[in-house]
């Protein structure tokens, strides 16, 4: 029985979202590995991949906007994204929902899954740290030293070659009959969460996309 990972174009489709949302803020920049809430200032910066993530998401929502958070010094010229919570509070973004989401968007049950993916596959990831990927010290997991600054077109660009490397990685089968036998290959409780896709030379399985992003804000 073959491993099942995330699809290729999810992971570019998920990327296009973080890129979307650069530009929305003002063009690349250093992702700062230290910040728990989504945020920008004067220099558009905004916490690690993980609060880009959830900011790519979320950006179209009417449930979310910016303001200033009462928790940071007066002098602060920077804002939160707040969202408004199904439970009709308003509170931060945090960057480990755009974790999760991300997560959840590549076929995974949460961030953690998708870390320990990473670790389990640096052949993939492209190196031995993926797990550290929304840590503060998640340089490492996109090639640099710890603690280095990293822009976020270097965060996109390393997960766009995992894409690459997810294409030469991927078994394809010639036919979507061939994919079908190989599915029916696996365990019955792990056939939920795979999907049999379309590539270039013909079909491949792949982790099936959540259908929530585990955002938790509120609709309409």
């Amino acid at each position: 029985m073959q491993t099942v990972h995330p699809s290729p174009e999810a992971v570019r489709l998920a990327m296009a979202r973080i890129r979307r949302a650069v530009d929305a803020q003002g063009g690349d920049c250093v992702a700062p590995m230290d910040w728990g809430i989504v945020r920008r200032d004067g220099c558009r910066t905004i916490a690690c991949h993980g609060g880009w993530y959830a900011l790519g998401r979320l950006m179209d929502s009417v449930a979310v906007s910016w303001r200033r958070d009462a928790d940071f010094p007066l002098d602060d010229a920077g804002e939160s994204l707040m969202a408004t919570r199904p439970d009709g509070s308003t509170t931060p973004v945090m960057y480990f929902e755009g974790g999760h989401a991300l997560a959840r968007d590549l076929g995974f049950m949460n961030a953690p899954a998708l870390k320990g993916w990473a670790e389990r596959h640096p052949e993939i990831w492209g190196c031995r740290h993926g797990e550290r990927m929304f840590a503060g010290d998640g340089a490492m997991a996109f090639g640099r030293p710890a603690h280095t600054p990293v822009r976020v077109s270097e965060i996109v660009d390393w997960w766009l070659a995992v894409a690459d490397r997810l294409d030469a990685a991927i078994p394809v089968h010639r036919d979507r009959a061939d994919a079908l036998a190989a599915l029916a290959r696996h365990d019955l409780s792990a056939l939920p969460g795979i999907e049999i896709e379309p590539s270039a030379d013909g079909w491949r399985l792949v982790l099936r996309p959540y259908p929530d992003s585990l955002l938790p804000v509120r609709n309409g």
